[in-house]
């Protein structure tokens, strides 16, 4: 099974996933869907030391680079042309005024939001970052 198939697999388990906080909440989602792709975690310091969103801030700031997108582009390097996104990509969405981590399925956006996983037109994207599936 190639990495793609395996990534719509593995969105398909988690349609009915509830959203959690620190267990299955929108960095964790794309996460665990660049960890698939890739084979490396970019969330590994961040597992187990959360579980609100009070505590998802506090963690950005002692384990990250300040703010979600300071510690997106910490973790995943420069953003690229959001025009240029691809399948399997990540990206960050404005969800309803509130930033929200997503992965690029082709036509939409895999995101998890307090609703649990949703899918988001591509035109919500504001910043994307190339992940290259590992073979």
């Amino acid at each position: 099974m190639n990495k793609l198939t395996e990534l719509f697999a593995f969105i398909e388990q988690h349609k009915n996933t509830p959203f959690a906080w620190g267990k299955f909440d929108c960095c964790l989602f794309a996460a665990d869907a660049i960890t698939l792709l890739t084979g490396n975690d970019p969330a590994a310091e961040f597992r187990g030391k959360y579980s609100t969103a009070l505590g998802a801030k506090r963690v950005l700031k002692r384990y990250g680079n300040g703010d979600l997108v300071n510690t997106l582009i910490a973790k995943l390097g420069e953003p690229k042309a959001v025009l240029c996104v691809n399948r399997g990509d990540a990206v960050l969405i404005n969800n309803n005024n509130d930033p929200a981590v997503g992965i690029c399925l082709g036509n939409f956006v895999a995101v998890v939001t307090t609703d649990g996983l949703k899918t988001v037109a591509l035109n919500k994207i504001t910043l994307a970052w190339e992940v290259l599936c590992h073979p």
